[in-house]
């Protein structure tokens, strides 16, 4: 019961600071003015040169994806008709039963079973 209790109560903190935090960010003085709160850490700002290494990876990404599903095409069209058929229905099992046995993200949270922590040995003198 204890340790149900523990998850309800990170739950709640987890949903609650999300929404506290905006409220922190401005302050009003007496006199009206707007007073801004310093943020925890640094703030960076992009410069010129990386903005074009992100633009540059996302190519390198994207050209990859295209060039990975197009030899996946290549290899599939090398094979007889019946081996594609056999290949095409493997698939659709495959994802039917992958589908199937996915839990959903939410049920570790609210179940009683998961990791459980492993007691240290004793050390031998």
């Amino acid at each position: 019961m204890k340790f149900r209790v523990n998850k309800w109560i990170l739950l709640g903190l987890l949903i609650l600071i999300p929404l506290a935090a905006p409220a922190q960010k401005t302050k009003r003085s007496l006199f009206g003015k707007k007073n801004t709160v310093a943020t925890a850490g640094p703030v960076t700002m992009k410069g010129k040169k990386q903005k074009q290494g992100e633009k540059v990876k996302e190519r390198q990404k994207k050209a990859y994806e295209k060039a990975r599903k197009k030899e996946i095409k290549r290899r599939f069209k090398m094979q007889t008709k019946e081996t594609q058929a056999r290949m095409k229905q493997t698939k659709k099992e495959a994802n039917q039963f992958n589908k199937r046995n996915k839990d959903p993200f939410f049920s570790k949270f609210f179940s009683g079973t998961g990791k459980k922590k492993k007691h240290k040995k004793p050390k031998k003198k």
